[in-house]
């Protein structure tokens, strides 16, 4: 196995290679664009986030808009440090919260805590269990690795078409350069592909889906493109993102707790991450997740692997957390077994991911150069 001088990915991982010098391709995107995301002075941070206080309030009074913008809130270190900074900037967002039904303890009061300082109006989106639960079994059964998906989608589809219905052009997103740019396509797909939901579901699944939000990948590129009625902002990459020192905020002003991983402020997550991705697919999410923390400058490579010579997760919360599942998602032990003992298989597999074809990418370019 060959493995990165600077970083822990290696060679088990889909699409990595090393140069001349043993330094991997995600080390060298890295290098090559990270001035863009995390190397502004104070000054320019001050401008930047002036910059879009001014945009955003100058769109709100000029519609009449009660609210600036939109985020979402997880819990998670990434959306808690973007609410926090809307806070920080006096602007005036709805925050919108997902619940899938897998909430943690921990997140749940992190959430509670942000809203009570920050006094934000928040809406909580609550999943139909019935149906969000069969979409997850019907992803289980299809054995991809993006089981995530129907939780992705759920939020990015219920905040476009939330923000379009009451012309709120702004949506602020925790997606950030620092902490997640390495990005393994064959581990996943188009958040905003309900197509491709809709394939798997139909195929494994048994529950009508009539409340899940959707949203298609032409919609999302429409409103962002042509009509220009959605703006997204990536805040995290304007501000030389830290998770370690956001975290060290949080705490100070919210008595915000931190999780032991990334994205474990929803159990399924921490149970995908921890087992079904290792046992099922070989993945190991610890790799991306430490590599870019060492880029940042959050983690030496030495820590990080000496933590992944560790299980990801010790025997008995195994035991624990596959039980609760088990009773949650109503599997039998045999009939979850049967499920990662099936050949996995790709996305791929069950649709085509039209928005990466030639055609689409063709008159999505023709389309740019026309409005530009």
């Amino acid at each position: 196995m060959e493995i990165c001088k600077r970083c822990i990915m290696d060679s088990t991982i889909p699409g990595f290679k090393l140069d001349a010098k043993g330094i991997c391709n995600f080390c060298l995107y890295w290098k090559k664009n990270k001035d863009k995301y995390i190397s502004f002075s104070d000054v320019n941070i001050k401008d930047n986030l002036s910059s879009i206080k001014k945009e955003v309030q100058t769109h709100t009074k000029k519609f009449k808009n009660k609210y600036d913008c939109i985020v979402g809130l997880s819990g998670g270190i990434d959306s808690s440090f973007v609410v926090y900074n809307l806070w920080k900037m006096g602007l005036n967002p709805l925050v919108i919260h997902l619940d899938n039904g897998w909430g943690t303890l921990n997140s749940n009061s992190n959430i509670s805590k942000i809203l009570e300082k920050t006094n934000f109006d928040y809406k909580t989106l609550v999943l139909d269990w019935e149906e969000f639960s069969d979409l997850q079994l019907s992803f289980l059964k299809a054995g991809v690795p993006d089981i995530e998906l129907p939780t992705d989608h759920a939020i990015l589809a219920y905040i476009y078409n939330y923000a379009l219905k009451n012309n709120i052009k702004y949506i602020f997103s925790g997606v950030n350069f620092a902490t997640e740019h390495s990005i393994v396509p064959a581990w996943g797909w188009r958040k905003d592909d309900y197509n491709h939901i809709k394939k798997i579901h139909k195929l494994f699944g048994k529950v009508k889906l009539k409340n899940y939000p959707n949203i298609i990948p032409f919609k999302k590129f429409y409103h962002q493109t042509i009509s220009k009625k959605i703006k997204v902002i990536n805040l995290l990459d304007q501000i030389n993102y830290n998770s370690t020192k956001a975290s060290e905020i949080l705490s100070q002003e919210y008595g915000w707790m931190s999780y032991e991983a990334k994205h474990h402020e929803s159990f399924f997550t921490m149970f995908f991450q921890t087992y079904i991705l290792p046992k099922k697919f070989g993945i190991d999410k610890r790799k991306l997740h430490y590599s870019c923390l060492i880029r940042n400058h959050e983690l030496t490579r030495d820590k990080a692997l000496e933590s992944l010579s560790l299980p990801a997760i010790d025997s008995l919360n195994l035991t624990q957390n596959k039980n609760f599942f088990l009773k949650k998602m109503l599997l039998t032990n045999e009939e979850f077994e049967n499920i990662m003992l099936a050949e996995p298989k790709k996305h791929s597999d069950y649709s085509i991911n039209w928005t990466q074809s030639l055609i689409f990418k063709f008159i999505k370019n023709q389309i740019k150069k026309i409005l530009k």
